[in-house]
C-alpha cells in the first residue's frame, strides 16, 4: 500500500456589497492511496468564510492503477575521503560525496547522479549527470 498526500490552501479576498471586505479559505486536500492495481483518490475540500460555519465536501473515488503511474524512487550516498601530502609536505583532504538518485516507472529507469568534491582552500565543485 502506497499513499500520497497533498494539500492546498487557497484564499480569496473580496469587497462585500456594503464595502466590507470578505475573506473566503479554501483547503483542499487530496489522499491517493495505492491497493494493489486500485488507486483510491479522497479529496476533502473545506470552505470557510467570514461570519458562517465551515463546508466540508468529502469525495471517495476509485479508478484501476496503470503501471505506468508507479513509481519508485531509490537513493544511495556515499562519502569517500582521500587523504595525502602535497609536494610541500602539507597533508590535503579531499572529500568526494556521490548520490545516485534511481527513479523507476513501469519500464523505464531515469538515474541521476551528483557528486560533490570538496578539496582544501577551494570551492566544492558539484557535478550533476542524469
Amino acid at each position: 500500500e502506497e499513499i500520497k498526500e497533498s494539500e492546498e490552501v487557497r484564499v480569496i479576498e473580496s469587497i462585500s456589497e456594503d464595502g466590507m471586505p470578505k475573506k473566503k479559505k479554501i483547503r483542499t486536500r487530496v489522499i491517493k492511496k495505492i491497493k494493489g492495481d486500485k488507486q483510491e483518490v479522497t479529496k476533502i475540500e473545506t470552505v470557510e468564510e467570514d461570519d458562517k460555519q465551515p463546508e466540508t465536501t468529502v469525495t471517495v473515488e476509485e479508478v484501476p492503477v496503470e503501471e505506468e503511474q508507479r513509481e519508485q524512487i531509490k537513493e544511495s550516498e556515499e562519502v569517500r575521503v582521500i587523504e595525502s601530502v602535497s609536494e610541500d609536505g602539507k597533508p590535503k583532504k579531499k572529500k568526494i560525496r556521490t548520490r545516485v538518485i534511481k527513479k523507476i516507472k513501469g519500464d523505464k529507469q531515469e538515474v541521476t547522479k551528483i557528486e560533490t568534491v570538496e578539496e582544501d582552500d577551494k570551492q566544492p565543485e558539484t557535478t550533476v549527470t542524469v
